[in-house]
C-alpha cells in the first residue's frame, strides 16, 4: 500500500476523532498482505466514556468508507477501537 494512501488514513481517522471530541493516544495503522488491506488500531485517553463499543467501530468504520474509501479500494481487515484501559487489557497481552 502506499505511504500516501496511509497518510490520507490517519488524516481521515484524526479529523473523525476531532469531531466527536475524541484525545488519540494512539493510532496505528498496519498494511497487511497483498494489497490495499490494512489493520487499524485507535485507542482514545479521553472520548469514549459514553460509547458502547460498537458504536465507536460503527461511526469509524463509516466515517472512513465515506471520506477515504468511495472507490472500494481499502479492504480494513481490522478495526480496533478502544480506550486505553480496553487496550492495556486487550491488546498489550505478550503472546
Amino acid at each position: 500500500m502506499k505511504t500516501s494512501r496511509l497518510k490520507e488514513l490517519r488524516a481521515v481517522i484524526e479529523e473523525w476523532a476531532h469531531i466527536h471530541n475524541v484525545e488519540t493516544s494512539l493510532i496505528e495503522i498496519q498494511p497487511r498482505g497483498i494489497g490495499s488491506n490494512v489493520h487499524v488500531t485507535v485507542v482514545a485517553s479521553n472520548g469514549f466514556e459514553n460509547w458502547r463499543r460498537s458504536e465507536r467501530h460503527d461511526s469509524l468504520f463509516d466515517f472512513i468508507h465515506a471520506k477515504l474509501n468511495l472507490d472500494g479500494d481499502l479492504f480494513i481487515s481490522r478495526l480496533s477501537v478502544m480506550n486505553e484501559e480496553e487496550y492495556e487489557k486487550y491488546e498489550r497481552v505478550a503472546v
